[in-house]
């Protein structure tokens, strides 16, 4: 049985591929720097858990019940493994409130394979990236539920397999897709649901890695650009390149540039009250580090400041702040963030420990760190939770992932605001996104 702690973005690479590069396929990654790369073997971060019988599989229906009231709505997703790992599916619910409450299976749009949810906010409207079918397909409300109302294939732009995508947004009716594992942006025009051009983004990749992720949660407004860290690993996963590169995004004009940073493994970012970006290295980064230093950077954390487009060169180390193996950066109210420390005692590696044992562990407790003041950090009384971390900010909150044992279901805790941590929306699965859409 696969280890429920499995890299997240082992789960991103969907439970399988739908094809084999094709020859543009091929060339665009070639031109991508992404020679001797190969497909990541079937993975996962969930246990073995069973699919569930009886969910509706019409795109344009959902179970949830109660009239259109014209008030809020949130698209929210989950992702579930079969027991063999053979096929992964998406479910897609429309709520009225992510606040709390819970939502069940037969009340959602299931979609085959792995997939993940965009859109600009209160948009009406929504996009489901789909690594299955290699589609964007986009939905509208009809009396409050999920519409399918478009849907645009990918393969003609040279994808063949999607991993670890992300969207970006100038205004409602115009998107970008990006795709590192092909090195390009897709400008797409939402209302129309064609690909408009594109963009040659290859200056973007870790060229010590075989795979480059923007982190997570996304990208972040930073003096009128949007920007995100860039992460590399192996293609086994079994390593994190040394090198991070941050870049710059101008959806306006669809322009991009990459710069430098001072330390590796930068994956998860919080944006403080003045302004200041700060960007921290993945537990996962921990995990590798702690077996087996010379496979990874140190955990780090590192600020852009409000009004500069360069990262300070003076890092913070987080092995040192926390006095164990650190990383994650949970963003908290009024400059506090939230970082996740392996407990030692709960968990100690033995001389034959992975780096996955040390992610899956549920031994990594909650740390409140000061972003003005990361000197030091201290201990919260928050149950300890295994490595895996998703971040999803809605309604200016901020959520994280907490989930059962084997996954077999999935709270998200809002880390912002009065009350916080509070528990929130609980759903079956693996969450993987939420959305305001009106």
């Amino acid at each position: 049985m696969i280890s429920s702690g499995t890299r997240l973005l082992q789960v991103e690479a969907a439970a399988r591929p739908s094809a084999q590069p094709d020859e543009r396929g091929r060339r665009l990654m070639d031109r991508g720097r992404k020679r001797g790369a190969r497909w990541p073997l079937v993975t996962s971060w969930l246990l073995c858990l069973p699919l569930a019988a009886g969910c509706g599989s019409d795109p344009g229906e959902s179970g949830v019940e109660g009239p259109d009231d014209g008030g809020p709505r949130y698209a929210v997703a989950s992702r579930v493994e079969s027991s063999d790992f053979s096929n992964t599916t998406m479910f897609v619910w429309v709520v009225d409130d992510v606040s709390e409450g819970a939502v069940e299976l037969d009340e959602a749009v299931e979609l085959p394979g792995s997939g993940s949810i965009w859109g600009v906010p209160r948009a009406e409207a929504f996009y489901v990236v789909s690594s299955e079918e290699l589609t964007i397909s986009k939905y509208g409300l009809a009396g409050g539920k999920p519409e399918l109302q478009a849907r645009l294939g990918l393969s003609g732009a040279g994808i063949s397999f999607l991993l670890g995508e992300r969207m970006a947004f100038d205004g409602p009716d115009r998107g970008f897709l990006f795709d590192l594992t092909t090195a390009q942006a897709l400008e797409i025009d939402l209302a129309a649901m064609e690909i408009t051009r594109s963009i040659d983004v290859s200056d973007a990749l870790i060229d010590s890695a075989d795979y480059t992720f923007l982190g997570e949660p996304g990208f972040r407004e930073h003096g009128g650009r949007l920007v995100a860290p860039l992460y590399g690993t192996s293609a086994a996963y079994d390593r994190v390149a040394g090198e991070s590169k941050i870049l710059f995004f101008d959806p306006r004009d669809g322009t991009f540039e990459v710069k430098g940073a001072p330390c590796g493994g930068l994956y998860y970012t919080a944006k403080a009250p003045n302004g200041d970006i700060h960007f921290a290295s993945d537990p996962y980064v921990a995990s590798i580090y702690m077996i087996d230093p010379e496979r990874s950077p140190a955990p780090c954390m590192a600020r852009m400041a409000a009004g500069e487009e360069e990262l300070d060169m003076a890092v913070v180390a987080l092995n040192d702040v926390t006095g164990g193996p650190t990383g994650g950066l949970v963003p908290g109210s009024d400059g506090v963030a939230y970082l996740r420390v392996l407990d030692t005692d709960v968990y100690s590696p033995g001389a034959d420990a992975t780096h996955l044992e040390a992610y899956a562990a549920p031994a990594w407790q909650t740390w409140r760190i000061e972003l003005d003041d990361p000197t030091t950090a201290e201990l919260t009384d928050r149950q300890p939770l295994a490595g895996g971390i998703k971040v999803f900010e809605v309604d200016e909150h901020a959520y994280e992932n907490e989930s059962s044992a084997g996954f077999g279901s999935t709270t998200l805790v809002r880390t912002t605001g009065d009350g916080a941590p509070a528990r929130a929306l609980t759903m079956p699965g693996a969450a993987w996104g939420a959305l305001r859409v009106r």
